[in-house]
């Protein structure tokens, strides 16, 4: 499958954003895992590698789990000291300069992972004195930094985008842009960096961003990555959503609100098209973190937005957490976080209250889009 940034690798990710050091000229010629010339010798009765067979076994993270970044990895080396030195690659890029020299035993090795927030895949090699391989193993991870928990169905897709900080960093690299305002910017869409669906190029992006089209952007964002994590071919679309559609169609034209409809709204885009429904009020308690959300304010204003959370005060819902794209935000999902840094344009995180609890949200113009977890279409 190809991705649509180039120069990428998983999921769409810039290489050089996440692992930096130069490419280990071994890697080409290590053995994949499980796969040698002779297999170790094995236990009989459980099937594993006998304890004094040569062999490396990542103890900690575990495959599938989340990992505080910087990521310390617990590694044990068993043998009669055939294993002289190990080696760790993440997805092509060696994490450290120097060979990490090892004996019978466990060990550490920590590494400060600049691509963050989604899922990671490190290789541990062992090499005897001749320099060839003689055993591997393997972990696919989440380095964390503090940003939206995990969520399932497509959402879960959704956060994995947004936790990106490579490509959508909350720093005010690719700020605020809306031309309404006469500030002049990269390109019309409101995307950082476009938007691509079934492997077609159908909006360019200008390195800033206005709210619906970065929460589009994030959209067809996390659709990407749910080909790649589930092996769909590129063609394979979001249930019937077509090209057309959202090559300024109809569930565009839903989503930005104009030509077939004056109300901006996710929600009716993926009713539209049949890949989600709208949460009514009565409902409110089933939003997720990673549902779409419409609002309009009082002040006659109104926001293309994510959800986060609820804000309650005394048991009464009041206002709501978000992300998108913003003139002034949080940098993290968490206010209080001692790495938060406020006034950030651009992507960043914002709390608004209802009318009547100190905000201007109008309740009755908020609208709530779900979207269906592709597999079941």
């Amino acid at each position: 499958m190809r991705f649509s940034l180039p120069l990428t690798g998983c999921l769409g990710i810039p290489l050089m954003a996440a692992c930096t050091q130069d490419s280990d000229p071994r890697a080409d010629r290590q053995v994949p895992e499980g796969v040698w010339e002779e297999d170790p010798p094995t236990d009989p009765d459980t099937g594993e590698p006998e304890p004094d067979s040569p062999s490396v076994h990542i103890l900690s993270p575990t495959d599938g789990g989340v990992a505080e970044n910087p990521v310390t990895f617990r590694f044990e080396t068993t043998g009669s000291g055939e294993i002289t030195y190990v080696v760790f690659i993440c997805e092509g890029w060696r994490l450290h300069e120097d060979d990490i020299a090892v004996s019978p035993g466990i060990d550490t090795f920590t590494y400060d992972f600049n691509g963050v927030n989604y899922q990671r895949e490190v290789i541990l090699t062992g090499y005897g004195d001749d320099d060839e391989p003689v055993s591997q193993d393997s972990v696919a991870f989440i380095p964390d930094e503090g940003w939206l928990a995990e969520e399932q169905g497509f959402n879960r897709y959704v956060v994995y985008a947004i936790n990106d900080t490579s490509l959508y960093p909350k720093d005010g690299t690719y700020p605020y842009c809306w031309s309404y305002y006469g500030s002049v910017c990269g390109d019309m869409w409101g995307m950082i960096w476009g938007g691509w669906y079934l492997d077609e190029h159908l909006f360019d992006g200008g390195y800033d961003c206005f709210c619906s089209g970065h929460t589009l952007e994030i959209f067809l964002n996390a659709y990407e990555r749910y080909q790649a994590d589930h092996d769909l071919e590129f063609w394979e679309p979001y249930g019937s959503l077509t090209i057309d559609d959202v090559d300024l169609g109809a569930f565009y034209q839903y989503w930005q609100g104009y030509g077939i409809t004056y109300e901006a709204s996710a929600a009716a885009a993926f009713e539209y098209a049949g890949i989600g429904e709208e949460l009514p009020p009565s409902r409110w308690d089933e939003a997720t973190t990673g549902d779409f959300v419409n609002l309009s304010r009082s002040t006659g204003s109104g926001h293309s937005v994510i959800f986060v959370d609820w804000v309650y005060e005394a048991g009464k819902r009041v206002g709501l957490r978000y992300y998108a794209c913003n003139g002034s935000g949080d940098s993290h999902p968490d206010d209080t976080d001692p790495d938060n840094v406020s006034n950030v344009s651009g992507p960043s995180f914002v709390t608004e209250y209802f009318q009547g609890s100190g905000g201007t949200v109008l309740p009755s113009y908020l609208f709530i889009g779900h979207p269906y977890d592709p597999t079941t279409l």
